[in-house]
């Protein structure tokens, strides 16, 4: 196939909708590796809490994760390999499908069945490949959450109180996000560090205070 033929479908429609998404986390990933963003990697649990400017809860949302099997691997590794598959799928038809449609129109109708097509196929092939990630998660946080007891956390959401809170444990070569809470009121706010002093399996949350309370009961 030619150059100027390839370019032409990754560019093209439906192709290139999916061609800018992989540039988007391509210079995403980039990003994360180089240490410039500081992002909080998002995994969904049952209950989850979303900081977007605010305290939001989108337990519909969170469902519709379970029942495609994408919970307890970090969302950003699932939208990556969902959008990767369904751009070769994209491409796939664009390239061997699409020049046999006679028409501009036929070809826009056609091609939009393929862009909603792809990323259909790709769902149940990405819950394939992201399910063992997803068991090696909930092993390793099964065995670690009460080792972060006494840990610096990092505060990731825009406050904590008894109902809301999240972070992300520091510690030796990882990091993990957790739920956390904490006493009303107190003036916790997101980039604090606070200590993970119990850990409450029922509700899966580590209850933190802040650091400077944390030192003071150590010299107590």
């Amino acid at each position: 196939m030619e150059s100027a033929n390839l370019w032409q479908i990754l560019s093209g429609y439906p192709t290139g909708i999916y061609t800018v998404l992989i540039g988007v986390m391509v210079i995403f990933w980039l990003f994360a590796i180089l240490g410039a963003l500081d992002m909080d990697i998002i995994s969904f649990d049952s209950d989850v809490d979303f900081d977007l400017d605010g305290d939001v809860e989108i337990p519909g949302f969170v469902g519709l994760m379970h029942t495609l099997g994408f919970t307890g691997v970090p969302f950003t590794i699932v939208l990556t390999v969902l959008i990767f598959l369904a751009w070769i799928f994209c491409y796939a038809a664009s390239a061997y499908v699409l020049p046999w449609v006679p028409t501009i129109v036929l070809k826009v109708l056609v091609g939009t069945g393929v862009l909603v097509g792809s990323l259909l196929l790709a769902v149940p092939l990405t819950t394939k490949i992201v399910s063992p990630l997803r068991k090696l998660a909930i092993e390793n946080k099964a065995k670690s959450n009460k080792d972060f007891l006494g840990s610096n956390c990092k505060v990731t959401s825009l406050t904590v109180d008894d109902t809301f809170g999240q972070g992300k444990v520091l510690t030796l070569g990882t990091s993990l996000v957790v739920r956390i809470r904490a006493a009303s009121p107190n003036e916790i706010k997101k980039g604090d560090i606070v200590r993970p002093i119990s850990y409450d399996e029922a509700d899966n949350v580590f209850h933190v205070i802040t650091n400077k309370e944390f030192e003071n009961k150590l010299k107590d």
